[in-house]
């Protein structure tokens, strides 16, 4: 089975990309990857990039993509978290009779995930918090998160100050970053922040920052940028939790730190669907400070009741099994 996947990115901070892509590869498909940005990395699958590392506009790397998928040969399309690729291609394999299958685990509309919902045959995602707007429809598949778990192994927690907490993921609104600016307001001055992660949103980071300042947390908020995912294994185990707010999905930052002893502090609705064992009893700042103080020397779970979890319920092998049986029948 000949699979065309499509992503935004191959290299650093994304290499999870391609973990999945030899996940397929394992379980039997052919694969070839379009990507719009690329490294310097040679993979042992074709990786054509659109360019953007070098410098090409929009309109040449849309040019170079249309040509990719009406020139290569392929009997399906996976397109990963990037909907945009999708509203490029619709017509084209709509015309050859291409089955095209969607990872999303995200709750924005926008113009391709309207059109796959049209004309795509399913859309993959981590829990049903993800696509709301298609709670209903048959197209939507919960199949939870997938961590490849050769890559992610079992890592000892190295923490030596519990008080040291953490944030790994986009920087971006839906991740309600203040909530826990607000909390660590509440929370003694020992308790500090690190936050990692690309800077998506620029004016959201602004306002993060500018609310830094205003709460007088300076000393105690750090943004360190984002960092390639080899060197994430250490930054997660050196915390004993890591903080995320997000109220529609769950992102994978949690369930790798999980492997790394690290304990994910996070709404009840994403706690529940990850199968971690307790939450804040609400999303409000001080209901989060609280829960904080409680388990930042005693986490809810042990370090390899956590992994378990990841293992049994979020593996990158078992994700890819359920996303393979409707990709391979076409259905």
């Amino acid at each position: 089975m000949r699979l065309l996947f499509i992503t935004q990115k191959l290299y650093g901070q994304d290499a999870f990309g391609v973990l999945w892509i030899r996940e397929f590869k394992r379980q039997g498909f052919d694969v070839t990857a379009i990507c719009l940005e690329g490294g310097k990395e040679k993979f042992e699958f074709p990786v054509y990039s659109l360019g953007k590392e070098r410098g090409f506009s929009r309109l040449k790397s849309v040019l170079m993509f249309e040509k990719a998928i009406t020139s290569l040969e392929y009997d399906r399309v996976f397109v990963h978290m990037s909907p945009v690729w999708y509203a490029l291609g619709w017509w084209w394999w709509l015309m050859k009779g291409i089955p095209a299958y969607m990872w999303y685990t995200h709750y924005k509309m926008q113009a391709g995930v309207r059109l796959f919902g049209w004309f795509g045959r399913r859309f993959f995602c981590a829990t049903p918090q993800s696509l709301p707007q298609y709670m209903n429809s048959k197209k939507k598949i919960v199949v939870g998160h997938g961590i490849d778990t050769a890559f992610w192994t079992r890592r000892q927690n190295t923490c030596l100050d519990p008080y040291d907490l953490l944030m790994v993921h986009r920087l971006s609104r839906s991740k309600r970053v203040e909530i826990v600016l607000r909390a660590l307001k509440i929370l003694p001055e020992k308790f500090r922040l690190e936050i990692y992660g690309i800077e998506a949103e620029p004016d959201y980071v602004a306002e993060l920052k500018s609310s830094v300042s205003k709460l007088n947390l300076n000393s105690r908020v750090t943004f360190h940028g984002t960092v390639p995912m080899r060197e994430l294994p250490q930054v997660y185990a050196r915390h004993s939790l890591i903080l995320n707010m997000a109220s529609e999905t769950i992102d994978k930052t949690m369930l790798e730190a999980m492997t790394c002893g690290c304990y994910p502090v996070t709404t009840a609705a994403n706690a529940r669907a990850i199968g971690i064992l307790g939450s804040p009893q609400s999303d409000t700042p001080e209901a989060v400070a609280k829960f904080i103080e409680e388990h930042s020397t005693k986490s809810p779970m042990s370090p390899d009741e956590m992994f378990r979890v990841v293992a049994e319920k979020h593996s990158l092998e078992g994700l890819v099994k359920k996303m393979g049986e409707f990709v391979r029948s076409g259905t």
